[in-house]
């Protein structure tokens, strides 16, 4: 007897299946960064701040790589629903060239000018002169990163969730222990502070890269294509397509990156200390929101595969299941998060004044968990995977730079405390669940992509 339940057994089972890798993945990740930050609190104030405004730069190439790799997984999935094979690897062709040239730009921008990068986010002298050497030398991993990335999100849209995972999982365990022994100086080693914490991450991601695409080769997956699967294929047509569904995607990830970014800017203007405590809290909320990333990159990857199959009565009625499930996540981790506070404020080493920031930022990101996870499965499980991204793209890129990034600053400006200024940057996500969600009802969102692509 079939289960008839709205949040099924089988559904369950079949999305936990694809989220639970992702989102351990996603986990020890958040937490090797949480215990970075935790150890680099023991050098200052100044050096959580300075690593904080490092990672801006690297947030915008990670964002909009996701951006490139979310466009081509609709492409992918759908493709990979129907089983055809050169369609994955074209999709996949564009997508690399795409990652490649947008890390070339952030790459010549963290070699050659990571001072002006860096002022950007800080006035203080201080951190940007701890932050250059950092930037200059994680910039040097960013190709390799982009590959990685690329490669990660093609084998998570051909059902392959477990192999990124595990590369993943070898990089972030080889970061961690580099960081103990270069930034501290263990066995025999100098002690390096910040550099040592840039050296390391650097190594980790060449190795996570070297052993990704070793495997993919080596076991002839799916996604193992070569240079002329890659790239022989791409005809006016399929990349006519393919950008105008895609380029949406990117230009929503490039703005919204740029403008959560100059949340940083905003939050700088209030001090070292509250760049510091929104670093450690960052770092934290990552953590909380990693199984409602997970359970969002399922969404998009189970519907995406069943509106390619041709079940779109299917896709709409795990579309509304899953626009249930994330958010029902999102409150459980908002609860955990607020009992595990005053815990979490105790592994790091900081200022009593930063302790105090921290102790109240924590507190409203606990409560931003719930309305977040309804914008992140609207924008990134459904409309995306529906090909909706024209729409996700105005909904996402319009709430920053039109609502949350001019309230950010005008409470800076104003002199409102960092708890005030962070309130007016939630204003993002809360907009988005507001319209977002009767879009989903009114099914607009669900398009098949290529069901007349050869």
């Amino acid at each position: 007897m079939s289960d008839t339940r709205f949040l099924s057994k089988a559904f369950l089972k079949s999305a936990f299946a694809i989220a639970v890798p992702i989102s351990l993945q996603n986990f020890i990740t958040s937490a090797v960064n949480m215990i970075d930050v935790v150890m680099l609190g023991h050098l200052g104030d100044v050096d959580i701040a300075a690593v904080g405004c490092a990672n801006q730069v690297y947030f915008l190439l990670t964002i909009i790589l996701f951006g490139v790799s979310s466009g081509a997984a609709v492409f992918i999935a759908q493709f990979w629903g129907k089983r055809d094979l050169p369609g994955v690897h074209r999709t996949m062709g564009v997508m690399t060239l795409l990652a490649l040239g947008v890390s070339l730009l952030f790459t010549a921008g963290a070699l050659f000018f990571p001072e002006a990068l860096l002022s950007i986010y800080s006035r203080d002298p201080a951190v940007v002169a701890a932050g250059a050497p950092y930037l200059r030398i994680v910039g040097s991993s960013y190709i390799v990163t982009a590959l990685s990335l690329a490669m990660s999100s093609a084998c998570r849209s051909t059902g392959d969730v477990r192999l990124p995972m595990m590369t993943s999982l070898l990089s972030v365990f080889v970061n961690t222990a580099l960081n103990f022994v270069l930034i501290f100086g263990l066995l025999g080693f100098p002690a390096m502070g910040l550099t040592g914490a840039a050296v390391a991450t650097a190594i980790a991601r060449i190795i996570e890269f070297v052993v990704l695409y070793l495997l993919v080769y080596s076991k002839k997956l799916p996604v193992a294509a070569t240079p002329r699967q890659l790239f022989s294929r791409l005809d006016g047509a399929f990349l006519r397509t393919y950008f105008k569904t895609t380029l949406p995607v990117l230009l929503n990830e490039t703005l919204w990156s740029v403008g959560v970014s100059l949340y940083t800017v905003a939050y700088g203007l209030l001090g070292t200390n509250a760049l510091a405590s929104v670093q450690i809290c960052s770092t934290v909320f990552n953590l909380f929101m990693v199984l409602v990333r997970g359970v969002s990159n399922a969404c998009a990857i189970m519907i995406g595969q069943t509106i390619g199959s041709g079940d779109e009565k299917g896709a709409l009625r795990d579309g509304l299941r899953f626009l249930v499930l994330v958010p029902a996540i999102g409150a459980a981790m908002c609860a955990l998060l607020i009992a595990c506070r005053p815990a979490v404020l105790t592994l790091f080493t900081v200022t009593p004044e930063t302790r105090s920031l921290t102790m109240e930022l924590m507190l409203l990101q606990a409560f931003n968990i719930i309305p977040k996870s309804f914008s992140m499965v609207i924008i990134v499980g459904l409309c995306r995977s529906g090909g909706d991204t024209l729409f996700a793209c105005v909904l996402d890129t319009a709430t920053v730079w039109l609502v949350a990034v001019p309230l950010a600053f005008l409470g800076a400006h104003l002199g409102f405390p960092l708890w005030a200024v962070y309130l007016c940057v939630c204003s993002e996500d809360l907009v988005k669940a507001i319209i977002g969600i009767p879009r989903i009802f009114s099914k607009k969102w669900l398009h098949n992509l290529v069901q007349d692509i050869g």
